[in-house]
């Protein structure tokens, strides 16, 4: 009985005494694996479909990574590359109490000031009380432009007290602090009361009472009862500038930071000075030099990502031939030509005439083609010519900034158009794969139909073996004689 696989096929056989027997002929007939064998054809097209779908979407995912990296670069780049976005300077202090930063609108220079008071925010404590003086828990707070808040307790408690003027919202917070109690044994409370912010705007007044009853100057002043106090007046920072020459000029402010003090320049104290603080402010060389090797170490990381996309992938097959496996960049023109475009940004010559190799700053092209950054260099021609230094580091800049832009903008670039077109071609191709599931679908159930129908009419033939047997033995004359 030959067969394929589990699949028997149908025999007649011829006995020693002549007799004839026909079987199988639906016996282990296994019409699940004929239908998934032959739908495991007719699917070949499908897995390669979402063989190609899974490397397509390997490859956009690189492409996206070289696009998200590109516009940081710009971005850095951009900002390096304005008016001014180099002038980068530090701010030296005659005097630990007084520091200061400088942006990039600032100039180099120095003054002197004086500081003559820091800010502060207002504390205050009541007297001794038990209840608030108000049974109805109204509550009014005044501030330092004369605005009346009306807050209203819970009750008279001081704890009521304190929670509402602390939810108010009317730049005051409270705290109850114990102090005993009184002659009869009633425990006792003094508030603490503190402006929220400093300077003299945040002085208050809090009385016990309507806003109403406040105006008619019949509420009660709570910090004007006895044992009230102010420990610490609500003031803002003063500063004197030009201390002690016929230019003195006193500046305040609320905060301890005097913003653009000078142009560019903010000014921050935490104490009052006895004597002028100097200020200086001076080229910040180091965060100029982070800038440049920022800009060409991005430039580098990039160049190297794309080399690395770039290169095939090498398999040793079973036996034991190699075959090689083109990388996601493979062949494509924008990315090659987008490499060359930022090396060629980083090293061709720069200055007004564009005649300086940047090399002259230490910036230059290696064998391999990375671009190297030498510190020492870079260093000693900012010391000696920090003007044309800086000039050269905005232009390579400027031009890292536009090559950046022109492939990776979100309209028009052209690495951002090679995206687009990657998703679409994906989006169709799934589509498709879709489509595929819906055909064989339909396809194994038409199969399924067709063996079901073959099954079952080789049943009935099935049914009819023994019969046919009889038959063929019947026309047998040595069967029927038994030899």
């Amino acid at each position: 009985m030959s067969s394929v696989g589990s699949i028997s096929t149908p025999t007649i056989s011829v006995g020693a005494d002549g007799s004839v027997t026909a079987g199988n002929l639906v016996n282990n007939l296994d019409t699940t694996s004929i239908i998934n064998a032959l739908m495991a054809a007719a699917a070949v097209p499908q897995v390669q479909l979402e063989a190609r779908i899974t490397t397509a979407q390997t490859t956009l995912t690189d492409y996206q990574n070289l696009n998200q990296s590109l516009q940081a670069l710009q971005s850095n780049a951009s900002l390096d590359a304005k008016a001014n976005g180099l002038n980068l300077l530090t701010v030296a202090s005659s005097n630990s109490s007084v520091t200061a930063t400088a942006d990039t609108s600032a100039s180099a220079t120095s003054f002197s000031l004086q500081v003559d008071q820091v800010a502060q925010q207002q504390v205050s404590v009541s007297g001794a009380l038990t209840t608030w003086p108000d049974s109805s828990g109204a509550i009014t707070i005044v501030s330092a432009n004369g605005t009346a808040t009306q807050v209203q307790a819970a009750s008279a408690s001081i704890s009521d007290v304190v929670s509402a003027i602390n939810t108010a919202g009317a730049g005051v917070t409270a705290s109850e602090v114990a102090v005993g109690t009184d002659a009869s044994g009633n425990p006792q409370y003094r508030l603490q009361l503190t402006s929220s912010q400093p300077g003299a705007d945040g002085a208050f007044q809090l009385f016990a009472g309507t806003s109403a009853q406040q105006s008619a100057g019949t509420a009660t002043d709570i910090l004007a009862q006895p044992g009230a106090a102010t420990v610490q007046s609500a003031q803002d920072a003063q500063v004197t500038l030009w201390p002690g020459t016929a230019a003195a000029q006193v500046v305040t402010s609320s905060s301890n930071t005097f913003s653009n003090l000078e142009q560019g320049v903010s000014v921050t104290v935490t104490a009052p000075t006895t004597s002028p603080v100097t200020l200086t402010s001076s080229i910040d060389s180091t965060h100029i030099e982070s800038a440049a090797s920022t800009v060409v170490s991005a430039v580098n990381t990039i160049l190297s990502y794309i080399a690395q996309q770039t290169a095939g992938t090498t398999t040793t097959n079973s036996d034991g031939s190699t075959s090689i496996t083109a990388g996601p960049f493979t062949g494509s023109s924008t990315v090659r030509d987008l490499a060359q475009q930022l090396t060629t940004a980083v090293v061709n010559p720069v200055g007004a005439g564009g005649n300086i190799s940047p090399s002259t700053y230490g910036i230059s092209i290696q064998s391999d083609g990375t671009i190297a950054f030498d510190q020492t260099t870079f260093e000693a021609a900012l010391s000696a010519d920090p003007t044309g230094t800086i000039a050269a580091v905005q232009q390579i800049a400027a031009r890292v900034s536009t090559v950046a832009s022109t492939a990776s903008d979100p309209v028009t670039g052209t690495l951002t158009t090679s995206i687009q077109s990657q998703q679409s071609q994906i989006k169709t191709d799934q589509a498709s794969d879709t489509n595929w599931t819906k055909v064989l679908a339909n396809e194994k159930t038409q199969l399924q139909t067709q063996y079901a129908s073959l099954v079952n009419t080789l049943s009935q033939l099935q049914s009819e073996q023994s019969y046919l047997t009889e038959q063929i033995n019947a026309m047998n004359p040595q069967s029927s004689t038994g030899g």
